[in-house]
């Protein structure tokens, strides 16, 4: 479905780029495909694509186990890459993909569309220049968090699959050798949902974060505390159906409030709400105007960006590994 929805519209509309070839074995989807495109487009074995000298990059979709190795084989092929989330299930495999992009001298991008939302994008400037401005004074606590277990609204149009895939990619395991077995299903949970808003701390606060503590319920719940500097960052992420989409941060400040609300992935006509409290200014529950854009496109223009110039993506793999590393650093704590 995000192959459809959220990556094939917008290559095919900017004029930069050319959609050499899709890869898609099912036969409900390949027919779609190539009522869409035409039938010289639509391949069903990524090898013929991979290997084809016409294909600068490469955009993944696939299933999450498959990523890893599927990712590693595009890079060795000298592919440019953006690759849905989570780039991988462990720090190490994550390492291995980073370190084959940089033998290659390839562009790797990872789906933290995001990070490209204006909303998000306001929020990060107001709240890098109130840090630098020191207006609200000093930062007392920061609060992320993600009670969301579906989308709360539905897609956009897009084919659903009548058939099993006929194909059985390669697979790499789904979590740490270390983890308890008691453990495993909630990581792989935690991982495809929660690394996003791991992705937006690191966003708001580099990498120079640190777990204090960690913990985890049965019921699909999991709390932590990081610290940066001198201040307690919250992460807070549970499977609630609540009938809308719940995901968010606060920074609370010795004289004021920044609030970001972020909509559904699928809300396509909505981007993040950005709130600002000023004391002193006597400015309560003040909305932020922001620019317009789903952040899916926001992110095929920046991957495009990335290859036609020197603009680095915002997500890059070398950031998703930095944060792979710090979901790991979580997970230890959950472990002690």
């Amino acid at each position: 479905m995000i192959a459809q929805v959220g990556h094939l519209p917008f290559y095919l509309k900017d004029p930069r780029c050319e959609i050499v070839a899709v890869v898609e074995e099912r036969p409900s989807i390949a027919a779609a495909l190539t009522a869409q495109l035409g039938s010289d487009r639509v391949l069903s074995n990524r090898h013929a694509l991979f290997q084809r000298g016409d294909v600068d990059a490469i955009i993944l979709s696939a299933p999450r186990s498959a990523t890893g190795p599927l990712t590693l084989e595009a890079l060795q092929a000298g592919k440019h890459i953006l690759v849905e989330k989570p780039m991988a299930h462990t720090v190490e495999q994550a390492r291995r993909l980073v370190d084959a992009a940089d033998a290659q001298n390839r562009v790797y991008a990872v789906g933290f569309m995001k990070r490209y939302d204006p909303g998000v994008q306001k929020a990060k400037s107001l709240f890098d220049e109130t840090m630098i401005s020191a207006r609200l004074g000093r930062l007392l606590l920061a609060r992320f968090y993600d009670y969301s277990k579906s989308y709360a609204v539905p897609p956009p149009p897009h084919v659903r699959p009548r058939e099993s895939r006929l194909e059985r990619y390669p697979t790499w395991p789904i979590w740490p050798a270390w983890l308890a077995e008691r453990n495993r299903s909630t990581y792989e949970w935690f991982l495809n949902s929660a690394c996003h808003d791991v992705n937006l701390m690191t966003h708001f606060f580099s990498h120079a974060l640190e777990v204090q503590s960690a913990h985890v319920s049965s019921e699909g719940a999991v709390t932590a505390i990081l610290r940066w500097r001198d201040v307690q960052i919250i992460l807070e992420v549970a499977k609630t159906e609540a009938g809308r989409w719940l995901e968010g941060a606060e920074f609370l400040f010795e004289r004021g409030r920044i609030g970001l609300s972020i909509p559904s992935p699928m809300a396509v006509d909505c981007v993040s709400r950005v709130e600002l409290d000023d004391f002193s200014a006597g400015i309560v529950g003040k909305s932020i105007d922001t620019d317009a854009g789903w952040c899916f496109e926001c992110q095929a223009v920046a991957f495009i960006d990335a290859l036609t110039s020197d603009v680095a993506p915002l997500t890059s793999g070398s950031a998703a590994l930095a944060d792979m590393e710090l979901i790991e650093s979580i997970w230890r704590r959950v472990e002690e």
